[in-house]
């Protein structure tokens, strides 16, 4: 029966070596097997599950430059394409620790590393097909999400005392906390623990610990995991989600960094790592995981614009806050590195209008190299096209705000859809702007009130120094710029003014109306400018007489 333990399965062989395919078919035809497919890639492996239901498939880890084994296990269980029975292997001759632990992490039924004995590849086919069998109800009922079914198959399986009856608590223990069931699931763990404290009830009562608050209890067990088993990355993370709620960030993030060497191709993990990174404002951190999000999905189901935006938005940042010159250079080019790279995954970019992302992009560059006219001007050139770009309002507030153009910024940041508030990542930079900024804004805000007060009061001079004072802290701030230019105008009709000063006023006049020309501008401001700009052009015209 060994011998043809395939007989009459369909069986997917996906590995995009021609010569492991040919080699790999004849092992498994000496197996039973007479029904073999075979796809070189994740995405052909994919669709061939769509069109047929395969009773065993053997994926290589590596498949070139698209999907991966893992990714396609991901995939697969995502679109419910794997049939309670099927059994998917991996199998491939990388053996590095964080390629073999971040796919062991996802669980598929086995994993071999090549080169392996026809033998060895019997006896673990066998060993999985009885499994199956024996638990056949149990792997229904998880594929199906009826958990109460678990529960009660789990129970059956305990109470029998049969042969997976280990396996049976754990899965039990597993949907019972998932249920907020604590107590019933520590029940089923206790007597595990007293016999022997495996890793797998150590981790799952940790859990148990976690959920009660008992951060104390919970670090206690995952170092216990970890002693056993120092690659338990699983007991890192809840080692570092402890250490936030205990409020030690600096021992969350060192723990959670031992995770995601161990096993970095997990996304809750290293969404966990940007937290942790945020809260000790670790930048270089936050652009590693960042980066890793978007290489984690950018092949998977999971696939999503967002990792994109936020690495690219984690980069700028970065730069903003880099002291050193040399860093902030290389985050600016690392910036553009990505945007290029992007242009050529039309997969990643077709849902959004990627020309509007790119262009604001290039003017935060712009705007943190000092060119802050050219990047309002950069603005200016995509301003009218946001009213129907969602995925890039928020990246028009930052740029807004970057350029010191507050009023407008906070118009914007008010047709925010929530959607784009719900982006934790997002959240965080627009935040950290906020904090950055509003001593500066505060400044800025004191100043052009004390220029309006001196203005109204007839103390045009002053007032145009408390608004020039506003624009050396935002330069391109519309209101800011119209305010000194009316100052300045008010200064050009006073008869007392000589004429060294009236030149010189009129000139900074001139130049601060590059601020407002030929940009976009809210109603009130467009009518204002032109009032303006039609009485400097009658004075300009007076003078030349």
């Amino acid at each position: 029966m060994e011998s043809k333990a395939l007989e009459n399965l369909r069986v997917l062989i996906v590995d995009d070596q021609r010569s492991f395919q040919l080699m790999f078919k004849g092992i498994l035809y000496s197996m039973g097997a007479t029904n073999i497919a075979f796809a070189p890639t994740g995405e052909q492996a994919l669709a061939k599950c769509i069109n047929m239901d395969y009773d065993v498939l053997f994926v290589d880890y590596h498949l070139g430059t698209g999907k991966n084994g893992k990714q396609l296990l991901e995939d697969l269980r995502e679109k419910k394409l794997l049939k309670p029975g099927s059994i998917f292997m991996i199998v491939t001759s990388e053996n590095t620790v964080p390629m073999v632990m971040s796919a062991v992490e996802l669980e598929p039924d086995d994993y071999l590393i090549k080169p392996f004995s026809q033998r060895v590849l019997r006896n673990r086919i066998h060993k999985i097909q009885h499994k199956k069998k024996q638990l056949k109800s149990l792997y229904q009922a998880l594929h199906d999400e009826q958990l109460e079914q678990v529960v009660n198959f789990c129970r059956q399986e305990i109470s029998q005392e049969g042969r997976y009856q280990q396996f049976c608590k754990r899965v039990l223990t597993e949907t019972l906390i998932k249920q907020q069931q604590l107590d019933a699931a520590e029940q089923v763990l206790a007597h595990n623990l007293q016999q022997h404290r495996s890793g797998w009830a150590l981790m799952l009562q940790a859990h148990i610990c976690y959920e009660r608050q008992a951060y104390e209890q919970c670090l206690a067990l995952c170092n216990e995991a970890l002693e056993s088993n120092r690659y338990f990355a699983e007991a890192l993370d809840l080692t570092a989600k402890c250490y936030m709620a205990l409020s030690a960030p600096e021992d969350a993030l060192k723990a959670i960094q031992q995770a995601a060497e161990i096993a970095p191709h997990s996304m809750s993990r290293q969404h966990l790592v940007m937290e942790i990174a945020r809260e000790l404002h670790d930048i270089p951190q936050q652009v590693a995981a960042s980066k890793q999000l978007y290489e984690i999905t950018r092949r998977s189901l999971k696939q999503d614009v967002i990792h994109l935006q936020n690495y690219i938005r984690t980069v700028i940042e970065a730069a903003m806050e880099a002291e050193d010159p040399q860093q902030k250079n290389r985050y600016q080019q690392e910036t553009l590195i990505a945007l290029q790279r992007a242009r050529l995954d039309e997969a990643m970019i077709r849902d959004i209008d990627f020309d509007v992302f790119e262009i604001l992009c290039q003017a935060r560059l712009e705007s943190l190299s000092g060119q802050q006219f050219q990047a309002k001007r950069t603005y200016a050139s995509i301003a009218d096209l946001l009213t129907e770009q969602e995925h890039s309002l928020a990246d028009a507030v930052l740029l807004l705000n970057q350029i010191g153009e507050y009023e407008e910024a906070e118009s914007l940041r008010q047709r925010l859809p929530e959607a784009t508030l719900e982006n934790p990542v997002l959240n965080a930079i627009m935040r950290r702007q906020v904090d950055s900024t509003g001593e500066r804004r505060a400044h800025f805000t004191e100043f052009n009130k004390e220029g309006i007060r001196c203005y109204k009061a007839g103390n045009y001079q002053e007032a145009a120094r408390q608004f020039e004072l506003a624009l050396e802290l935002a330069p391109m701030n519309t209101g800011a710029a119209l305010n000194y230019i009316q100052s300045l105008l008010q200064q050009l009709t006073q008869p007392a003014n000589g004429r060294a000063r009236a030149g010189d006023a009129f000139e900074r006049c001139r130049k601060t109306f590059r601020v407002v020309d030929h940009m976009p501008l809210p109603e009130h401001h467009r009518v204002r400018y032109q009032e303006l700009l039609s009485r400097f052009e009658k004075i300009r015209s007076e003078q030349r007489r």
